[in-house]
């Protein structure tokens, strides 16, 4: 079902004597593939690091998710907002993101923490659904006038994030794509590509008339 590609997994380091802790993301060959290590000493961002998640209480969704400057280059700022999806997706969730001022890069928040804010939901800029129980990716949706700069990729590091701070499922794709998304994922580090089948199914694009990749 997979393809062999690169390693990703996570060191964990403690917040001293809190029960809090941090996740950083690797994407090195040091440890197995998905592999959660417990190191000694204060977080670090080392060569190779992709993502750090902040998780100030343990078994709860983490405040903040920042994404290596490197992964995604060219993504602008943004934060998130992580929601149960529609009724009609039950178990589903959408983690939405936006590229205001509101708040720092790589946070990530509530539906009531959003609602406190000044802004419509129509201001998103990317969002992603995911079943975090079997952790296959539904949707990956960025507007069009963001595209091409990596939101989409910055988005899922976020997600992925989220997912192994509580202890989700492994993020990866089912094999049924849009013609976008089946451009992005070829153009992913190995470390992703290795989690998505074959193309199984062509799914319509989700914005009429999309010609070109997130």
């Amino acid at each position: 079902m997979t393809r062999p590609g690169g390693a990703f997994w996570y060191a964990r380091h403690r917040d001293g004597d809190s029960p809090g802790h941090t996740l950083t993301g690797m994407a090195t060959d040091q440890f197995p593939d998905r592999a959660v290590v417990d190191l000694p000493g204060p977080a670090q961002q080392p060569t190779g690091w992709a993502l750090q998640a902040r998780v100030p209480v343990p078994g709860r969704v983490p405040s903040s998710v920042v994404v290596a400057p490197a992964v995604a280059p060219r993504a602008p700022h943004l934060w998130c907002v992580l929601v149960a999806a529609s009724p009609d997706r039950p178990g589903r969730l959408d983690l939405i993101g936006f590229s205001t001022a509101h708040h720092p890069d790589g946070a990530v928040m509530g539906p009531d923490t959003f609602a406190a804010l000044d802004i419509a939901w129509s201001n998103q800029v990317c969002a992603l659904r995911w079943d975090p129980r079997t952790g296959v990716v539904e949707q990956v949706y960025v507007a069009p006038e963001h595209r091409r700069l990596g939101l989409a990729t910055k988005l899922t590091l976020v997600a992925a994030g989220v997912g192994t701070a509580m202890g989700w499922a492994s993020m990866r794709s089912d094999g049924r794509l849009t013609d976008l998304g089946d451009t992005w994922l070829s153009e992913a580090p190995d470390w992703w590509r290795h989690r998505v089948p074959t193309r199984t199914a062509h799914l319509p694009p989700m914005t009429p008339g999309d010609v070109g990749p997130t």
